[in-house]
């Protein structure tokens, strides 16, 4: 049956929502309802926190990119990191650098797991994001927009500028120390 907003006389504020012959239901109760519909429950519950988010900048002629940050689970329940998307390339993975006797390779991650209050931190030289496939490099000062897509299917994304260098981390004073 259609839903059917009318005003209700009696009162300046309220509006009645009617469905067909059944009993007026109040809009200032059904929009918190609405919203909880509208908005998957697993992204409210995820809490992942994305902070100090990077990308390196590109060298001209290359395809490819490295972003950096650090991702808390602010969660109570353990979070497990299945894959990651970007604005800029064909694909983005997440990649470790391991020791192999005195050669150090980069391996792909398939999950990142992440225990209630833990914390990873994608950095050079360790777990990193690698942007693949990047015809057009993204300018230094311009955001690129990382998205990180849990087990059931909650994404989480942020804006990282574009750099050369690593940002301070906001955690770190300006070097002002007393």
């Amino acid at each position: 049956m259609p839903l059917r907003a009318k005003r209700n006389p009696k009162s300046q504020n309220r509006w009645n929502a009617t469905f067909g012959d059944s009993p007026n239901i109040q809009i200032r109760y059904l929009s918190p309802l609405l919203l909880l519909w509208c908005f998957p429950l697993s992204a409210l519950a995820e809490g992942l926190l994305w902070e100090d988010a990077w990308v390196r900048s590109m060298p001209p002629g290359t395809e490819v990119a490295a972003a950096y940050g650090r991702v808390t689970n602010q969660s109570d329940q353990t979070v497990v990191i299945t894959s990651i998307s970007s604005s800029v390339g064909e694909a983005a993975q997440i990649h470790d650098v391991i020791a192999d006797g005195d050669q150090r390779r980069m391996v792909q991650l398939d999950a990142v797991s992440l225990a209630a209050g833990e914390s990873t931190e994608f950095k050079p030289g360790g777990q990193h994001i690698m942007l693949l496939g990047v015809a057009a490099p993204p300018p230094e000062g311009s955001r690129v927009e990382l998205c990180l897509l849990t087990a059931n299917s909650a994404e989480r994304c942020t804006s990282a500028p574009v750099q050369r260098q690593a940002p301070m981390p906001a955690t770190e004073t300006s070097g002002h120390h007393h």
